[in-house]
């Protein structure tokens, strides 16, 4: 299993987890954790992000309930849909600001 970045209170009660993308400097991921105090799962969304001192979490959202889950996952599904309705546009470069090298004083 891969070493995930977390605090060391909840890396001994991954009960399962999923990289969903390591790019860059950045690393996002869902774990499956059993809270070591309660004995109850929670899911947690972690993004981290590669630094000169390591991985430094930088967002994190638990989910306790099966209900909120199913909630993201309907809004989700709703705006993902609403994506192919924008167009795409190819990257350009940023032009150039004309600058004024004329002195005011």
């Amino acid at each position: 299993m891969t070493e995930y970045p977390i605090s060391a209170h909840y890396r001994e009660h991954i009960v399962d987890c999923e990289t969903i993308s390591k790019r860059g400097v950045w690393w996002t991921a869902v774990l499956l954790i059993k809270d070591p105090k309660s004995g109850k799962p929670f899911i947690g969304l972690y993004r981290w992000q590669s630094t000169k001192d390591g991985w430094k979490m930088r967002k994190r959202f638990t989910f306790r309930r099966k209900e909120e889950v199913e909630n993201i996952f309907r809004c989700v599904e709703k705006f993902a849909q609403k994506l192919s309705e924008f167009p795409s546009e190819p990257l350009t470069e940023t032009p150039e600001i004309p600058h004024d090298d004329s002195d005011p004083s």
